[in-house]
């Protein structure tokens, strides 16, 4: 949550600078909305997918979002942005949906690239239909429930990206790092997206 608050803090100070300009001049700090699809993969290398243990590293799991670009000083950039990986089967009866609420700071190294970096609150929920389950054990089948009740946690990450423009599309590759201070627990997501940049000054 530090990670939130301090970058939070310097949003808020951004915008308490740009209130000191006129409203025309904030409201052309507006640069664009920005609309993207892509791919989600949770926890690289940790989830296991199937009776060998094979992990997973590419996860097929669609993605919508979008975004603006709010211009603090030439070629720095903060970006709210809302994503949703759309809801997928998370297990035999179990249902798991995720919602990202993120914030970002870009640097534009040129016109066709840029770096970025922020944080995300990952809003993740879980929902079981009930009932019981015939899955292998390892040397035969046991029967597992599943529960009947919906859970919903929320995570901190800190989030690192790059991406490639031209003209009004983008194509980006997006981490997410949980529990960045504690190695033990620490997992990384990632995200690819292709962007649409609809160009408010036109």
């Amino acid at each position: 949550m530090k990670i939130v608050c301090f970058l939070f803090a310097l949003a808020l100070s951004a915008s308490g600078h740009a209130e000191n300009t006129s409203t025309d001049n904030f409201s052309r700090k507006f640069k664009n909305l920005g609309f993207h699809t892509g791919s989600h993969t949770e926890f690289y290398d940790r989830m296991q997918i199937d009776e060998k243990g094979t992990t997973e590293k590419f996860g097929l799991n669609p993605l919508l979002g979008f975004s603006t670009d709010f211009e603090l000083v030439e070629d720095v950039l903060m970006i709210p942005e809302l994503n949703w990986v759309l809801p997928r089967e998370a297990g035999e009866g179990v249902t798991q949906n995720l919602v990202m609420l993120r914030i970002d700071f870009a640097w534009r190294g040129s016109d066709w690239w840029r770096l970025r970096a922020g944080t995300s609150l990952m809003v993740n929920n879980i929902k079981g239909s009930g009932g019981t389950v015939e899955l292998n054990n390892g040397s035969g089948t046991s029967r597992f429930y599943i529960p009947a009740e919906s859970r919903t946690s929320v995570n901190n990450t800190l989030d690192l990206g790059a991406e490639a423009m031209l003209d009004s599309f983008g194509i980006r590759f997006q981490t997410y790092i949980y529990s960045l201070l504690k190695s033990q627990r620490r997992e990384v997501s990632y995200s690819l997206m292709f962007s649409y940049y609809y160009d408010l000054g036109e």
